[in-house]
């Protein structure tokens, strides 16, 4: 009979000190613990002078896909991609790396510049996020692929000194915001 305890007591020791079903991974533990940190909005940020390009309305001149991507935090990202990056058929396709495909929108969508927000990780870049406004897409955020944008020092980094905002006028065109209906 005392043996029958003695087994039992060491089995409930041997189960306390080393867990039950715990990984043997010192590292889980801390990928439990990581969260992403939300992007921060910039939007107003005189630093980058994005407010006035705000709320603008655009129509794209080429077909455009919705896709998810995923950042190096491991968090996901809606994105808006130029043909290039997602048509196997484009001369110079040379797609994002876990690109996953959402939709191919056609041309003609309507996009409205929302915000500019700023990565709050280790990468610490910026992203305009646009709303899509047609009728299949509606009220679908996305981040908007830098080629959609002009350059300049915040969206594709280099020697550019200048943060004009705008679009790259061979894929976007203005749309008048009073001729988009929004319900």
């Amino acid at each position: 009979m005392t043996t029958i305890v003695l087994l039992v007591t060491l089995s409930m020791a041997a189960i306390l000190v080393n867990g039950c079903g715990k990984s043997s991974s010192p590292l889980d533990s801390v990928a439990k613990l990581y969260k992403p940190t939300p992007d921060k909005n910039v939007t107003a940020d005189p630093k980058y002078n994005f407010s006035p390009f705000a709320g603008t309305v655009w129509k794209t001149k080429v077909k455009v896909a919705v896709v998810e991507l995923k950042r190096y935090s491991g968090a996901n990202d809606t994105k808006l991609l130029v043909p290039e990056r997602f048509d196997s058929a484009h001369p110079r396709y040379n797609p994002p790396h876990d690109m996953q495909m959402i939709s191919v929108l056609p041309e003609g969508t309507i996009l409205r510049i929302e915000k500019l927000l700023e990565d709050q990780g280790a990468w610490g870049g910026v992203q305009v996020q646009a709303m899509l406004v047609d009728s299949t897409n509606f009220q679908k955020s996305a981040y908007l692929d830098p080629y959609l944008l002009n350059v300049n020092r915040f969206n594709q980094g280099g020697p550019f000194s200048y943060t004009n905002w705008g679009v790259n006028p061979e894929l976007l065109e203005e749309v008048k915001a009073k001729s988009v209906s929004t319900p």
